[in-house]
Order: structure tokens, then C-alpha cells, then sequence
């Protein structure tokens, strides 16, 4: 995972943030009438949680011990909510159905790829970073698709900014060998703000 750019204090405002919007878009969600929307909120929620705690208790002091958390929240922040959001809009615009629960497949890539990160410590990953690039890829795909046939530019927004959380943070990386944390969690609160807005679950 890319290493933050900013100061201690600059990653509190941003975890504050992701918690914030993902908080507010939880509220405006039904657990009834969207279970799968209202869980990818309490997913961002966690992870802002977990980022906040690494800021209190000074990760920048003992890197090392911090680093299967980092791994952990950034695989769950980066493979989690979108599936769940790109079930809940297809159920949202065509009912339950294979288009739908396919996005469901998330689970054995994650599971896959938090392995690598507890057990394997990163190392020797090129599958599981594979599946978790083409899950990601897949998903903000299908969420594109989404939203030319329904004709919702919001859910258009949603696909653009998943798509720059996920592939700017690289080609940062490929320039210099420490960012992204910051853009995805940034990238991140900006998609759960545009989730909680009054028609996102809306059907056309």
C-alpha cells in the first residue's frame, strides 16, 4: 500500500472526514431497504476508525507495528464498499438477480488477499494483487455501465471517482515511492458523500 503524503495531522482531518461522510450517508440509508448500502457505509466507517487510531497512537513512531492494520484497512477500503454499492444500485434498478448478486464474488478475493496481508506479510502477492486489480477494475466497469443505461450521472461520478482513488495513488507511485494513502481516503469520503445524496437510491 502507498505510504501517506501528509502529516500526522493532515491524515487525522482526512480519517475525521471519511467517518463523517460515511456516518451521514448511513443515516440517510434504510439497513431495511438497503442492507447492502448501509453496510459498505459501516465498512468506510471502520476503516476511518482504524485510521484515526494509527494517528492517535503514532504509527509514524513504530511503523512495523502498524503495518498489517495499514494492509488490512486499505484491501478491506479497496475491495468492500463498491461491490456492496454495485449490488444494492443493480437491485435498486433491475431487482435481485445474477447481475446483482454476482458482485458478491468480492469475498473470495478479499479473503485471498488478506491472507497475503496477515499471513504473508505482502510478500510473493502477485495473484492476490491481480484478482484484487481486476475485482476493482471489474466493479468500477460495471458501475460505468450502470450508469449509461439508467442515464444517472451520479452514479457516473461514483465510477470516476473510484477510478481515481484506484489508479492515481499508482501512477503517483511510479513518480515517487511514497503517496496514495491520503488520495484513497479522501477518494473514498467523496464516494460516500455522493452515496448519501437524497437520489442516489433512487430507482429511474
Amino acid at each position: 500500500m502507498s505510504e501517506p503524503l501528509s502529516s500526522s495531522g493532515l491524515r487525522l482531518v482526512y480519517n475525521s472526514l471519511l467517518l463523517l461522510t460515511s456516518g451521514l450517508a448511513a443515516r440517510k440509508i434504510s439497513l431495511q431497504k438497503h442492507p447492502y448500502a448501509f453496510s459498505a457505509c459501516v465498512v468506510g466507517g471502520a476503516v476511518a476508525v482504524l485510521g484515526l487510531i494509527r494517528v492517535i497512537f503514532g504509527d509514524d513512531r513504530d511503523p512495523q507495528q502498524f503495518q498489517i492494520l495499514r494492509d488490512v484497512s486499505h484491501s478491506v477500503m479497496e475491495m468492500v464498499p463498491l461491490p456492496l454499492v454495485n449490488m444494492e444500485l443493480y437491485i435498486v434498478s433491475h431487482g435481485v438477480g445474477p447481475l446483482a448478486l454476482g458482485h458478491g464474488i468480492f469475498v473470495l478475493p478479499l479473503l485471498l488477499d488478506l491472507r497475503c496481508s496477515i499471513v504473508k506479510d505482502r510478500k510473493n502477492c502477485d495473484f492476490t494483487e491481480t484478482l484484487r486489480d481486476l475485482l476493482v477494475l471489474g466493479n468500477i466497469v460495471s458501475l460505468g455501465y450502470l450508469s449509461v443505461r439508467e442515464g444517472n450521472f451520479l452514479y457516473m461520478r461514483m465510477a470516476i471517482t473510484m477510478g481515481m482513488v484506484k489508479y492515481i495513488p499508482i501512477f503517483l507511485d511510479s513518480i515517487q515511492d511514497s503517496a496514495g494513502e491520503d488520495l484513497i481516503v479522501c477518494g473514498s469520503a467523496l464516494f460516500f458523500w455522493l452515496l448519501g445524496k437524497e437520489n442516489c437510491l433512487t430507482a429511474n
